[in-house]
């Protein structure tokens, strides 16, 4: 359920009449484009707001998405200013007559958000944990595959996992391999830790290992540091409650401590490992933050809590009276047990992404397709039509352009009605402000 920005703006072009599209079937240079099947276009085919644009395979890599705008059309050769490197022959090509390429992927881009709440990225979230101290316990935050977000390595190879059955929480789990060495996350990380001085914490976490006296916890306070017991190193996860295997480790943290730090050792390098949902847990309970989740205002639609660990066949437990501070900090009510994995469900924005980051690379994809690509369609071309094209048109087309615009205006609201996403219901939070 996703369209590239490319394939977005090919729907585009085709609703508001600019899309041409064919195959380079001469070699031409930098600065032409040569095509037969451009001899039934007249000359003047070509507008003063004409550009080339080429796909997805040119000969050189350089030239990839390049777009240049075009001077003249003369019998099968389109002129244009300088490619990046000469397109060859068997290139696909585009031409955009009325609206460069440039200015649809603006259009795009604004689109996305201006659809909301007609259409909007759905959040189902499973890696929070209610009551727990770590920041990112499931592993998902990663600057790149091989390098954790709030986590720090120190020696051991750390690998982003998605294969199955490699993970247990969330999307991925955490590969350790390589060499010996250790992850840990203390206050540098999640400066929240400091509070856990003076009181008792019990780290636990899934773990698999494929070698005996590999894998275990510590806690360390600057002066104490106390182990778990290893993980079996049987090729197998932990149970569900790892305190049913003994890997969790139970310490008291003094009320001076000069540090706090929860670390996962990985002591065998020719071993392998892998562990995922780290939680530590104490009391009071660790504030979750949700910022992250791409919940639009960081606010909820439900949020339900696992009746036991890792329920399976239970309803889970939709959660009342929770609340959300303005730093975007869920709070649960004691009411409910902490330890449990929390579903977090609700709207967010859309965007372009590329591997998770917003990106207006051609090849960044949103999560839309049919029939609410539509949707998103229509709403980008009354951009044009308005923000980009009225200010920058002679008096005659700027009259053609407001027409388009208040049809667009009326589209899009047609297609919001017909096409639009059904948000999930909200929970009442009866009596709360």
């Amino acid at each position: 359920m996703t369209t590239t920005l490319h394939n977005a703006m090919i729907a585009l072009s085709k609703e508001i009449g600019d899309y041409w599209a064919s195959t380079t079937n001469y070699a031409g240079t930098s600065t032409t484009l040569v095509d037969t099947a451009l001899q039934a276009k007249t000359n003047d085919w070509i507008t003063d707001e004409a550009y080339a644009f080429l796909a997805e395979e040119p000969a050189s890599a350089a030239a990839i998405y390049d777009e240049r705008k075009i001077s003249s059309l003369s019998d099968y050769t389109l002129t244009t200013l300088a490619f990046s490197a000469a397109p060859g022959t068997g290139i696909d090509y585009e031409v955009h007559r009325l609206f460069s390429p440039s200015d649809k992927r603006i259009a795009l881009v604004n689109a996305a958000k201006n659809v909301y709440p007609g259409c909007f990225n759905e959040v189902w979230d499973e890696t929070l944990v209610c009551g727990n101290w770590l920041k990112d316990g499931s592993f998902e935050r990663w600057t790149t595959s091989s390098n954790l977000t709030d986590w720090t390595e120190t020696t051991v190879t750390a690998t982003q996992t998605s294969t199955l059955p490699y993970y247990k929480h969330g999307s991925y789990s955490c590969k350790l391999d390589t060499a010996a060495g250790t992850l840990d996350q203390e206050i540098t990380e999640f400066k929240d830790l400091q509070f856990l001085r003076g009181r008792n914490a019990t780290f636990t976490c899934q773990g698999w290992c494929d070698t005996a006296s590999c894998l275990r916890l510590s806690i360390n306070d600057g002066t104490t540091q106390t182990y778990s017991e290893y993980h079996a190193g049987d090729d197998a996860w932990t149970e569900d409650n790892p305190r049913d295997d003994s890997f969790y480790v139970t310490q008291y943290i003094d009320p001076n401590a000069t540090q706090v730090t929860f670390t996962i050792h990985h002591g065998v390098a020719a071993a392998t490992s892998y562990v995922d949902d780290a939680r530590v847990i104490s009391e009071p309970r660790g504030k979750l933050y949700i910022g992250h989740l791409g919940l639009a205002q960081n606010r909820p639609h439900q949020v339900f809590i696992e009746p036991s660990y890792y329920s399976q066949q239970e309803d889970w437990i939709k959660v009342f009276d929770y609340k959300v501070d303005p730093s975007g900090y869920l709070y649960i009510p004691t009411t409910y047990p902490a330890d449990r994995r929390l579903r977090i469900r609700g709207i967010g924005y859309l965007d372009f992404l590329a591997s998770g980051v917003s990106s207006t690379a051609w090849t960044s994809t949103i999560a839309l397709d049919e029939p609410q690509l539509k949707v998103l369609v229509a709403e980008a071309a009354l951009y044009l039509y308005t923000t980009m094209a009225l200010p920058n048109y002679e008096s005659g087309t700027r009259d053609e352009f407001a027409k388009a615009s208040t049809y667009w205006a009326s589209e899009v609201e047609k297609r919001k009605a017909k096409f639009g996403m059904k948000s999930p219901p909200a929970t009442v939070h009866w009596g709360v402000n």
